[in-house]
C-alpha cells in the first residue's frame, strides 16, 4: 500500500472514531417539555341531570336535522370556504418548515467546479520562485459538510416547528368547527327571517280583514270612525316590519355566500323557496369536562404553542455551547487546465470547525431571557384558554337549559292561544 493511501486511510479512521466520540459525548441541553395538567372539575356546574357528564361525540351533528339545504350547505362550506383554505396552506408551510429543520441534521454534499487566476500580493525580491506572478487554479469536485448538533440546539429546532406544525393543523380544526357551525346558524337566521315574512303576510292578512269590519260597521252606523283609524294604523305597522325583516334576510344571505367562499347572490338559489326551521331529531349529550378540553381545537393550540416556546428556550440554551463542524473536498486541482483531468490532480481535504462565543454571552443571556418569558407567556396563554373554554361551554349550557325552559313555556301559551282563536271564531 503506497503511503498517500495509508494516509488517507488513518485520517478516515480518526475522523470516524472522532466523530462517534463526540456524538456520545454529546447531549441536549435546556428544558425537556411535560405537557400540564388542565385540571378540569369533575362535572358542569349548569348540568341538569347525571346524563350531562356522559361522554357522547357528535361529528356529522347536523345530519340530526333532517335538512338536505343544511347538509348541502355544509358540504359547499368545507369545500370551497376561503378560511379553512388559508389554515391549510398554513399547514403545508409549517409541515415544509419542519421537514427543513430535519434536513439540518443530515451531512450537506454540493458539487462545485470553478477557474481562477491570482498573483500573490507578496514579492520576494530576488527568490527562486517568482511568486508574485500571475497563476491560474482549475479545480472540480465535491464539497460536503455536516454540522454537529452536539447539544440539541437543531434538535429543539425539529421539536418547535413539529410543535408549530400541530398547532397549525389543531388551528384549521378550530376554524373548521366555528365554520360549521356559523353555517348553521347563518341558516337558522335565514330561515326564521322567512318565517317572519310570513308571520307578517298572515298578520297584514288579517288586519285587513279587521279593517274591512271596522269599515262596515262605520258605515253601518254603529262604531266610530276611530275604530277605523286604528285598524288602518295597526296595519300599516305590520307593514313596516317587512322592509327592515327583508334587509335582515338580504344580509344573511350575503353572509353564507362568504361562509360559502362564493361570490355575492350564489346563495340565494338555493335558500330562496322558504323552508320551516329544522328541528333535531334527538338532544345532544354534553361530554364530560376533562373530554370536552381535550378535545377542544384552541386548547390544543394553546398546548403546543407551549410546547414549542419550551423547545425554543432549548435553543436559546444550546447557543452557549460550541458549533463543531466537519468539511471535507473530493475532486480534481490542477494549476493546467489541460491536465485537470490526470491522474496526479486528484485532491482531498478533511477538516473540522469549532465555534465557541466568548465575547457575546451577554446578547445570548438576553436571548434566553426572552425565551423564558416567551414560555411563561405561552404556559400563561394555555391556563386562560382552559378557564375561557371551561366557561364558555358553562355559558352555551345554561342558555341551552334556559331556552329548553322558555321553549317549552312559549308551547304551552301558544297551545292555550290556539284555543283562544276557536272560542272567538
Amino acid at each position: 500500500m503506497k503511503k498517500t493511501e495509508r494516509s488517507v486511510m488513518h485520517i478516515k479512521q480518526y475522523t470516524a472514531a472522532l466523530l462517534v466520540s463526540t456524538l456520545l459525548a454529546g447531549c441536549m441541553v435546556g428544558p425537556h417539555y411535560h405537557e400540564p395538567a388542565a385540571n378540569a372539575p369533575d362535572k358542569w356546574l349548569s348540568a341538569t341531570s347525571p346524563e350531562n357528564a356522559q361522554a357522547v361525540s357528535e361529528q356529522n351533528w347536523w345530519e340530526h336535522f333532517g335538512d338536505p339545504v343544511l347538509s348541502q350547505l355544509i358540504s359547499k362550506a368545507l369545500a370551497g370556504n376561503l378560511d379553512l383554505k388559508i389554515e391549510e396552506a398554513r399547514i403545508a408551510e409549517a409541515r415544509a418548515t419542519r421537514a427543513s429543520a430535519r434536513a439540518d441534521l443530515l451531512p450537506t454534499v454540493n458539487t462545485d467546479a470553478n477557474a481562477e487566476r491570482q498573483g500573490n500580493r507578496l514579492a520576494f525580491g530576488n527568490a527562486p520562485f517568482d511568486l508574485s506572478k500571475p497563476f491560474n487554479t482549475f479545480q472540480a469536485g465535491f464539497d460536503a459538510s455536516w454540522e454537529l448538533d452536539l447539544f440539541g440546539g437543531k434538535r429543539h429546532e425539529i421539536e418547535a416547528d413539529a410543535a408549530e406544525l400541530k398547532a397549525a393543523e389543531a388551528t384549521r380544526d378550530d376554524v373548521r368547527i366555528s365554520l360549521l357551525a356559523e353555517v348553521a346558524r347563518t341558516y337558522m337566521d335565514i330561515r326564521e327571517y322567512q318565517a317572519q315574512l310570513a308571520i307578517i303576510d298572515k298578520t297584514l292578512a288579517a288586519d285587513q280583514q279587521t279593517l274591512d269590519i271596522a269599515n262596515q260597521r262605520f258605515k253601518a252606523g254603529t262604531s266610530p270612525g276611530l275604530e277605523v283609524t286604528q285598524a288602518s294604523a295597526q296595519m300599516d305597522q305590520a307593514k313596516s316590519d317587512i322592509p327592515h325583516t327583508q334587509s335582515l334576510l338580504t344580509q344573511a344571505e350575503y353572509s353564507m355566500d362568504v361562509l360559502l367562499g362564493e361570490k355575492p347572490g350564489s346563495a340565494h338559489a338555493l335558500l330562496a323557496e322558504a323552508k320551516p326551521i329544522p328541528v333535531p331529531d334527538k338532544n345532544l349529550v354534553l361530554a364530560a369536562p376533562a373530554q370536552v378540553i381535550a378535545n377542544r381545537p384552541d386548547i390544543k393550540v394553546a398546548e403546543r404553542k407551549l410546547a414549542a416556546a419550551t423547545a425554543q428556550q432549548g435553543i436559546a440554551t444550546a447557543a452557549f455551547f460550541p458549533d463543531i463542524s466537519l468539511s471535507g473536498f473530493l475532486g480534481l486541482l490542477n494549476t493546467d487546465a489541460g491536465n485537470l483531468l490526470r491522474t496526479d490532480s486528484k485532491s482531498w481535504d478533511i477538516g473540522g470547525n469549532l465555534l465557541w462565543p466568548i465575547l457575546n454571552f451577554s446578547k445570548l443571556s438576553a436571548g434566553l431571557d426572552a425565551a423564558n418569558a416567551r414560555q411563561q407567556e405561552a404556559f400563561l396563554t394555555y391556563r386562560k384558554s382552559v378557564i375561557a373554554a371551561l366557561a364558555d361551554v358553562e355559558r352555551s349550557l345554561t342558555a341551552y337549559t334556559k331556552q329548553q325552559e322558555e321553549k317549552e313555556l312559549l308551547d304551552k301559551t301558544a297551545e292555550e292561544n290556539r284555543h283562544a282563536v276557536d272560542i272567538a271564531q
